[in-house]
């Protein structure tokens, strides 16, 4: 009795009126079938049903639904005593999912034997079907299909283990054939496989310790390339050895070299970052060239450009903190407007020793005009006028990478007034 009192509340929920539809029409469907279950009208729960596995079989997904639909199509079929059709639903669930749990409490004995009786049956469908595909790429000599298949299917399918050795002595014919092309890193993968197939297979024990002994030998080989080539600064022969490296797939080896790379870019952004510091502008380029030299090891590598990309990041802006220092010479060739220093006649004819030549260290500002003014040398008594004149001068502002930079600069200056 409370069974019907329930389906008829689902019943009313699922279709009358001011309450809101279900998302769509098969899942419409499935709830008033199942509400129609309950109330032991199975005939009509069917009709429902078969057209709502119709409308969910044009559709992908949605695998619990569909498995709803199987299930309660099997029980509507029970229900009116054909079990034959019920237990055909129940193989056609388990085609759906093989590992669709139905619950001993919630069902009858009948209803569990069926669904236990069905899954064994679509399993073995299933297995067979498995086996054939697996004689098959045997028979085309494809081994890795075969591993595969065994692999995800031996579990639920004991008989394919008949055929574990055909496959291990297809893998290992394989293997042999990489071995003698040297191919040994294919070769190894093929070996063991066969032992994961086989375990007590001895010749594939011998050949995986041959081949892992080659692989290490090559490795070495590559790797003592790479470190004679990476010293003397070949980085382009080294990117090769690297490249050879990784195709051996040595790990300790590969390891290795990643490390040296990354401390060479490190000493690197170093020097360019200790250039910057001191207005080293020739230092900053010689380091950016360095680094440049090391593109092709970064493309070789399995992370590609963002390998050492952390370290790089280092070098992406300078914060100058100087100015520039500038020889006399460049100094001088950017200026623009020139003042000479005007004695009075009574400095001249207290000044016997002209010429005369004063040394000014200079710093000139990101406008090119005169921001301080040392002077040295000469006589300190001309030390004003050549002040006054010096702080006339005008020069070029200076560019360095593209950034206006003030200048630091020792400019001589010569006096040359009562010069007989």
């Amino acid at each position: 009795m409370l069974r019907n009192i329930l389906a008829l509340v689902i019943l009313i929920t699922a279709s009358g009126p001011g309450w809101p539809a279900p998302a769509d029409e098969a899942s419409e469907m499935l709830t008033r079938a199942e509400a129609l279950y309950y109330e032991a009208d199975f005939a009509k729960s069917i009709e429902l049903l078969l057209r709502a596995d119709e409308l969910l079989a044009r559709q992908a997904g949605r695998l619990e639904e569909k498995t709803a639909v199987k299930l309660h199509l099997a029980l509507g079929f029970i229900g009116l005593n054909d079990s034959t059709r019920g237990k055909a639903y129940l193989k056609e669930l388990y085609a759906l999912d093989s590992d669709h749990r139905i619950d001993a409490q919630a069902f009858s004995p009948k209803v569990i034997r069926l669904a236990e009786e069905a899954k064994a049956e679509q399993n073995e469908l299933r297995c067979r079907s498995v086996f054939d595909e697996t004689e098959r790429q045997l028979g085309n000599g494809k081994s890795d299909p075969v591993v595969k298949l065994i692999a995800s299917n031996v579990a639920k399918c004991p008989g394919l283990a008949a055929l574990s050795a055909k496959s291990g002595e297809l893998l290992f014919k394989e293997g042999m054939e990489a071995y003698k092309k040297t191919q040994m890193e294919q070769a190894l993968e093929k070996f063991q496989a066969v032992l994961r197939l086989n375990p007590k297979h001895e010749l594939a024990t011998e050949y995986v310790d041959l081949a892992q002994n080659k692989l290490e030998l090559a490795a070495g080989r590559a790797l003592f390339a790479w470190r004679k080539d990476f010293t003397v600064g070949e980085f382009a022969l080294a990117a090769r050895d690297y490249r050879e490296l990784l195709s051996l797939n040595s790990s300790q080896a590969i390891e290795e070299v990643r490390t040296e790379y990354r401390r060479a870019l490190s000493g690197f952004a170093d020097s360019w970052n200790k250039a910057c510091t001191n207005d080293d502008v020739a230092g900053m380029e010689d380091a950016r060239r360095r680094v440049d030299a090391l593109i092709p090891v970064l493309l070789v590598d399995p992370e590609g450009p963002s390998f050492g990309e952390d370290i790089l990041a280092t070098m992406k802006t300078c914060a100058h903190t100087r100015c520039v220092q500038m020889t006399s010479p460049l100094a001088l060739s950017r200026l623009k407007n020139r003042v000479d220093p005007q004695l009075p006649p009574y400095l001249l004819s207290m000044i016997k020793d002209f010429p005369m030549t004063i040394r000014i260290r200079a710093r000139i500002n990101e406008a090119g005009d005169i921001a301080a003014a040392e002077l040295l040398g000469g006589n300190a008594l001309v030390y004003d006028a050549v002040r006054a004149a010096f702080g006339q001068w005008k020069f070029s502002p200076a560019l360095v990478q593209g950034e206006v930079r003030c200048v630091d600069t020792e400019i001589p200056i010569v006096l040359k007034f009562g010069q007989r």
